[in-house]
């Protein structure tokens, strides 16, 4: 019955096809070689001082800051100084300022013509001029949006280091998970080496077929192939890691420690209770939706006066500034009511209303998707769990009916075509678990990317040191 097979045509190319994937696999080390060890504290550190992403956001908080300070500066006193030169003969001028310069003497009034005729008179006038708003409605409520616009962004610059971080630790459990599967694959070809040498000595003992061996070679010849592309592919994550980080010119980094244990998922309510305070989006759109009702009152303060205190301090001078000839000073109270402007402030208050509307729903909307977010991340997390188990559980029997059928094989009981699939089956069962316990990983990092704790976790302490922006 074991010579049914030896009817099975197999190509004589093979064994060269096999000899091939030999050498590639033996040149694969060399593609994976160069990545430089990072562990993932480094990772993040190096993310966030070289994003682009989080640099321009940072630089963007920190304009809205001075926005802030220059929108209170609205409020506060100003004080400027003016200069000026003037030469005139014009009649009413001349007396004037001749007056200002204490310069008018009793032989000017002697002759008419000295008022229908004058001389050319010069003075240099120097003007220290104080203002302070007193009730100003627009400015008050122009400096508290600032000040919530400038505390909004900030919170931005928080979501973009998050956004970062997320990368990061996905780019990092991804060399993680490459490696594994590095690791699976050299068992897979261990395997094979081993299931090989077994038909090799038999059939040289009289024992085995030729059909065997051959069978053997394929499946040696595939585990190399594997081995290949799993060293390919911890090249490619460990650049993809590199890129997450902000290294220049693909440079590569290769994961040499696991991850800090991330939080428990605890319970889908705790979750949502919690996204609101927690995710920092949200309380940007929040304060934003302060400010587009805010920007409401603003527009109808229009219809309220401003008053204000001005004050002057003036020199005048014929001679020049450093010489002058009279100082003079005067304090008033002054009022601008805005009565009629076309209709401007009536358009201006409904657009305003109906920015504060869209404020609102895109606030609605955003909370709608967080709370499906963090559904989703939580339910991925409960299947990935369970899939860890399950193929764990997997391993473990493909493993002993590995075992079971190589002991038959080797007394003759089992056929190799039976070897082969059951250590087929073994490597499958590994690279699913490899993959279950990967999912899990990720699927736990989205959990806290969507609950908006990641930075947290990542980075404790942040949300009070967002930083300016700055790049490399």
């Amino acid at each position: 019955m074991m010579a049914g097979p030896e009817r099975i045509p197999i190509p004589a190319v093979l064994p060269l096809a096999a000899a091939l994937l030999f050498a590639l696999c033996a040149s694969a080390p060399l593609v994976a070689a160069g990545a430089d060890p990072v562990d993932f504290p480094g990772a993040v550190e190096r993310a966030l001082q070289n994003n682009a992403a989080v640099s321009a956001a940072g630089y963007e908080w920190s304009s809205a800051q001075k926005g802030a300070e220059a929108a209170r500066g609205d409020y506060l006193p100003k004080l400027s100084l003016e200069g000026s030169f003037v030469r005139t003969n014009v009649p009413a001028e001349a007396f004037a300022l001749k007056l200002n310069q204490k310069r008018l003497l009793d032989s000017d009034f002697a002759d008419v013509s000295n008022f229908n005729e004058p001389s050319p008179v010069n003075d240099y006038i120097t003007l220290f001029t104080l203002e302070q708003p007193i009730f100003a409605p627009r400015a008050y409520h122009g400096m508290k949006m600032a000040n919530r616009e400038a505390e909004a962004t900030g919170f931005d610059v928080s979501r973009k280091k998050e956004e970062a971080v997320f990368r990061v630790l996905t780019a990092y459990l991804g060399v993680l998970t490459a490696k594994e599967y590095v690791r699976v694959a050299e068992q897979e070809l261990s395997d094979a080496r081993e299931a090989f040498r077994i038909a090799e000595v038999k059939e040289k003992a009289g024992m085995g077929l030729a059909s065997d061996v051959l069978r053997a070679r394929v499946f040696l010849a595939t585990a190399e192939s594997d081995q290949v592309t799993a060293e390919s592919r911890l090249a490619l994550a460990q650049a993809g890691l590199g890129l997450a980080m902000g290294e220049p010119r693909g440079a590569r980094m290769d994961a040499v420690a696991p991850v800090p244990p991330l939080p428990e998922p605890g319970t889908l309510e705790e979750r949502m209770a919690a996204v609101g305070a927690h995710r920092f989006d949200l309380r940007a759109f929040s304060l934003r939706l302060e400010n587009a009702d805010a920007n409401l009152t603003l527009r109808k303060s229009d219809y309220l006066p401003t008053v204000g205190v001005t004050g002057t301090y003036r020199i005048d001078g014929q001679d020049g500034i450093f010489s002058p000839d009279n100082r003079t000073w005067n304090v008033g109270v002054g009022l601008r009511w805005n009565l009629f402007d076309g209709l401007s402030r009536e358009a201006e208050v409904g657009r305003a209303s109906a920015e504060r509307g869209r404020a609102r729903e895109y606030y609605r909307g955003a909370e709608d998707l967080a709370a499906f977010e963090v559904t989703q991340a939580f339910l991925a997390v409960d299947e990935a769990s369970r899939r860890v188990e399950i193929a764990r559980a997997a391993v473990a029997a493909a493993e002993e009916g590995t075992r079971l059928v190589k002991a038959r094989y080797e007394n003759q009981l089992a056929r190799m075509i039976d070897l082969l699939d059951a250590q087929t089956a073994q490597n499958a069962a590994r690279a699913d678990l490899v993959r279950a316990e990967n999912d899990l990983l990720r699927s736990r990092a989205q959990l806290e990317y969507a609950s908006g704790g990641l930075l947290s976790w990542a980075l404790p302490g942040s949300e009070d040191s967002r930083g300016k922006g700055g790049g490399r």
